[in-house]
């Protein structure tokens, strides 16, 4: 029979084995939140760019025919960008699930273990 103190320790060690992938999924999550944060803060950037570039058009120009040129080729060249940050969006994303997806894989025979000792 066991005793108190080894059934408690075995206690311990499924609850380890179960938590196991809970705390790698979390580390991947935290790695996402990390480089949307960053990424998100390029995007503002770039927003705040193209706000200044675009106020300070009526300054730079002499006739209304070049001030709607500029603006135009302006704000195709932010469109174009924009296009190419969401293009990163999906990457930074696909990668991410990835990443949890093996972690889910490898750890799946470890949660089946783990409940047919409990069992």
């Amino acid at each position: 029979m066991n005793t108190f103190n080894e059934q408690f320790e075995k206690y311990l060690g499924m609850q380890k084995e179960l938590f196991a992938p809970a705390q790698a999924i979390s580390g991947v999550m935290m790695e996402t939140f990390e480089r949307l944060a960053r990424h998100n803060y390029v995007v503002l950037g770039d927003y705040v760019n193209y706000a200044v570039q675009q106020a300070k058009l009526p300054a730079e120009v002499e006739s209304v025919n070049d001030l709607f040129g500029r603006h135009v080729e302006s704000s195709r060249s932010f469109g174009e960008k924009m296009v190419q940050r969401a293009q990163e969006y999906v990457e930074i994303v696909r990668n991410e699930q990835t990443k949890a997806e093996e972690i889910m894989a490898a750890n799946e025979p470890v949660a089946k273990k783990a409940v047919k000792k409990a069992a």
